[in-house]
């Protein structure tokens, strides 16, 4: 999938997305480390024995650091919510965005059976004043309508670039199958 075929919209909310996630996982990181030092500081603070005035200093330090670490785990949390949120809406709108798909896919191949309809001109004996067709005349005009869908089916074809690119391939071809 390329981002030309994204509409503006979406392509918009997509990269917004794709902006908060890196904002979030950034904070995550940031959040995780400052967790993992504040616990290596929690350890080397309970392994050494202080005495009872360092004890009661080192104590509200902890408590301040526990008080901080609370805080960044529930940050933590907030911000992983957020996250799954916008995944969620990002499955969401790629969803959508296949319907979109699948939709102009249909409407466009509506289109080129209308364009294919008018280009050749023919008008269905249904609409014709005057009432009925013979079976004769009918089975002339699906014949015609068939020869000419195939011919422009053919004409399409040949339009295309890979028929244009393998046109010396087939000359080659035709060279090597006569005697």
């Amino acid at each position: 999938m390329s981002d030309t075929d994204i509409p503006g919209r979406v392509q918009a909310e997509l990269t917004r997305l794709r902006a908060e996630r890196q904002v979030f996982t950034a904070e995550q990181d940031r959040l995780k480390a400052k967790l993992a030092e504040t616990e290596h500081e929690l350890r080397e603070a309970t392994a050494s024995a202080p005495d009872e005035g360092e004890s009661a200093a080192v104590n509200q330090k902890i408590a301040s650091q526990q008080e901080e670490l609370d805080v960044a785990k529930a940050r933590l949390q907030a911000l992983e919510a957020e996250v799954l949120l916008a995944h969620q809406q990002r499955d969401s709108l790629r969803a959508e965005l296949k319907t979109c798909r699948e939709e102009r896919d249909k409407l466009r191949l509506a289109l080129l059976d209308a364009e294919l309809v008018v280009s050749a001109g023919v008008v269905d004996a249904d609409v014709l004043p005057g009432g009925e067709p013979s079976a004769d005349r009918q089975r002339l005009l699906n014949a015609e309508r068939l020869a000419a869908e195939m011919a422009r089916e053919l004409d399409a074809t040949r339009r295309t670039v890979s028929w244009r690119v393998t046109a010396p391939l087939r000359v080659v071809r035709k060279k090597m199958d006569r005697p």
